[in-house]
């Protein structure tokens, strides 16, 4: 494999503009940026933020590979015209690759989950027809779109095919489909992967709960995933999702900055398996 190892700046224990310090120091690459939550006005869509982290970026020589849009956990993606939402979906989702353009980062991903789980039929169609906006938006602008969600493969390659545009792509998480549905991760990705873009999420969970174990000593079959990638000679980045500082993980060492390089240290060992 040819891979770059990344991490979302969320998970860097207490996140900020001192997160690409961090990710420098611990031998990184890079570092997902999160766009914000419409309650605290969507953080990446000031300029002065994004300055400060494209300031940092050059200050420590870190790679910004996506900018993660997760408010749709709390408002619906799908929402369609004539609801009192859809200024306010569509200001979000397109402010997001605005951000991007300005900050010339190459993706923008939305998590689909929990108030935007496309579990109809009918949120599918309008899932996918703000998804073909955005491409079709993002495109312009050399953008690639992503979606997360835990659908199955078979509605997952169904939006793809219902979006229909170059720049859409899925992105896997080697930990989602073990928490959040019945599948197996290694049957989700081999069906998933000719409609992957280059970046994925890998964390690993205890039963019951999600993001909370170092990288193989779950129950997500972290090593599974590894082993596919690494026969489809996987071209791309790795991007670390474990939660450390949350109460779940952080039982493990009280300097949780430890967990953190465990995990580095466990997924530079598997890429070289």
């Amino acid at each position: 494999m040819n891979v770059k190892l990344g991490i979302c700046n969320f998970c860097v224990p207490g996140t900020g503009v001192f997160a690409p310090q961090i990710v420098s120091e611990m031998g990184l690459d890079g570092m997902s940026l999160e766009f914000g939550s419409c309650e605290h006005g969507w953080a990446l869509s000031q300029k002065k933020i994004m300055d400060l982290y494209l300031e940092a970026q050059q200050k420590y020589a870190i790679a910004y590979p996506n900018i993660g849009c997760s408010d749709g956990d709390n408002i619906p993606f799908y929402t369609p015209k004539g609801d009192p939402l859809y200024d306010t979906v569509q200001y979000w989702v397109t402010k997001a690759v605005d951000s991007a353009a300005y900050m010339k980062i190459p993706m923008v991903f939305f998590s689909n989950f929990n108030a935007s789980l496309a579990d109809t039929e009918e949120k599918l169609e309008q899932t996918a027809e703000r998804y073909r906006y955005l491409c079709d938006y993002a495109g312009e602008k050399g953008i690639e779109i992503s979606c997360e969600c835990p659908l199955s493969p078979q509605k997952q390659i169904q939006l793809t095919q219902m979006v229909d545009r170059r720049n859409f792509t899925l992105f896997y998480d080697s930990d989602n489909f073990t928490y959040f549905t019945d599948y197996r991760q290694t049957d989700v990705l081999k069906e998933i992967y000719p409609y992957m873009g280059k970046q994925l999420h890998v964390k690993d969970s205890t039963e019951g709960c999600i993001a909370n174990a170092v990288l193989g000593t779950g129950v997500a079959d972290f090593y599974g995933s590894i082993k596919y990638l690494s026969e489809q000679n996987y071209d791309g980045w790795l991007i670390l999702e474990n939660l450390y500082e949350l109460a779940p993980m952080r039982h493990l060492n009280s300097d949780y900055f430890e967990i953190m390089r465990e995990d580095i240290r466990v997924l530079k060992e598997a890429i070289a398996d």
